[in-house]
């Protein structure tokens, strides 16, 4: 389907403009039915403690590295300018959301034309998950803008040896895969091997130079945060002290009870928990990690078959049934209506055009290293986020090839 550049210039404004007005309905409808716990997570306490204190911390006087910095460090630069004020929070939430929809719409552009890069920001921004998170104090729309980033400063990575703009390209991915990852270490190892492909994307001759503006800027970033925590928890942490206690309770909790009261009640009966509470919290992360692996060795075949459910879980179009602030049956049908569609033809796109992934290598490198890691480990709906814009680009541009093969 032909689409000329001013027309479609113009619809995609009025989808930007549609989708950031639903934004902020939505987050003020959440602001009116008081939906907003800015505690969720630690990241404002953290941000609320770098300000009043200089401290980064949950609890006065106690050094954390339970949350990886680059989230919280927004919320504290924030509030230092506007003060403590969520809303602004929220409100700049919905134009991060809106500023990925227009980045993904530059991407699909450049790998498949105006029509599917306009469908996908269309479906973007209606999309229900990403609406739905720019009225909350989680990381998700922070993760999918600098996503977004990163998978549009991809597409120079296989420019030309004599472009500049492979070494820009490399540079701002570098850049964003910092924030990206220090907002959760969980998606280092995407970041990672999206750079091991951009080695094989781009020319012979600029290779190493584009792998090192790519690798310098996520290097230095890990570095000072691993930096920070060896002084503060005195031993190496290069991402997060969770980790330990999110992988043992997504181990010993079976995925029906997991976000369920007897979660709770399984890990009370765990003594290594018991044992953990009472060492400070690096210590508490490298015991409750080697408990995992002990457990890992003990039940290898429990172990695959809950990586293999985590998998399929990872990209389930609906969540299990738990309490929500809206009607599960709600959340079903909106599940089914958006990612229901999304997701596989986001897969068969994906399988479609592999003969591209040269052209946008992180978005191949990412959809594999985070569904392994989250899957292997704990596989949460919400964690997939980031992802679906560009699940999204290829489900439209699927679309369109099985449209043009049938015409």
């Amino acid at each position: 389907m032909s689409l000329d550049a001013a027309r479609a210039r113009r619809w995609a404004s009025a989808a930007l403009a549609a989708g950031l007005l639903l934004r902020f309905a939505y987050a003020w409808h959440g602001h009116r039915a008081r939906y907003l716990p800015t505690s969720s997570d630690g990241y404002e306490t953290i941000a609320l403690s770098l300000l009043d204190r200089g401290e980064y911390a949950l609890t006065p006087g106690v050094p954390t590295s339970l949350r990886e910095p680059s989230f919280p460090l927004y919320i504290a630069f924030v509030y230092g300018v506007f003060g403590r004020r969520p809303g602004v929070v929220v409100f700049l939430n919905c134009l991060l959301s809106a500023a990925t929809g227009w980045l993904l719409w530059r991407t699909g552009r450049r790998l498949f034309g105006e029509a599917v890069a306009l469908a996908a920001l269309t479906a973007f921004m209606l999309h229900p998950q990403s609406v739905y998170y720019c009225a909350y104090f989680f990381r998700e729309t922070w993760l999918c803008f600098w996503f977004g980033v990163l998978l549009w400063a991809s597409l120079d990575w296989a420019a030309p040896a004599d472009d500049p703009a492979g070494r820009r390209g490399a540079l701002a991915g570098g850049l964003a895969s910092a924030a990206f990852g220090l907002a959760n270490s969980a998606v280092l190892p995407a970041c990672a091997l999206s750079g091991v492909l951009l080695w094989f994307a781009a020319p012979a001759r600029a290779r190493a130079r584009r792998a090192g503006l790519y690798f310098l800027p996520l290097c230095l970033a890990f570095g000072a945060w691993s930096a920070r925590n060896w002084s503060a928890q005195g031993r190496f942490v290069a991402g997060s002290t969770h980790g330990g206690e999110e992988f043992l309770q997504a181990l010993i909790v079976p995925p029906e009870d997991l976000g369920t009261p007897r979660q709770g009640e399984i890990v009370r009966a765990t003594p290594v928990f018991a044992e953990a509470n009472k060492l400070p919290e690096a210590e508490r992360n490298d015991l409750l990690m080697k408990a995992s692996l002990r457990w890992i060795g003990a039940h290898p075949g429990v172990f695959a078959s809950r990586a293999l459910a985590g998998f399929a879980k990872y990209w389930k179009p609906w969540p299990y049934k738990r309490g929500y602030q809206h009607s599960y049956a709600a959340l079903v049908l909106a599940g089914l209506l958006s990612d229901g569609w999304m997701i596989p033809l986001g897969f068969l796109g994906l399988w479609l055009f592999r003969a591209r992934w040269r052209l946008a290598p992180a978005f191949p490198a990412s959809v594999f290293a985070m569904t392994l890691v989250y899957g292997a480990v704990h596989a949460v709906i919400r964690y997939r986020l980031p992802l679906m814009g560009g699940m999204i680009l290829l489900a439209c541009a699927a679309v369109e090839s099985v449209i043009c093969t049938d015409t």
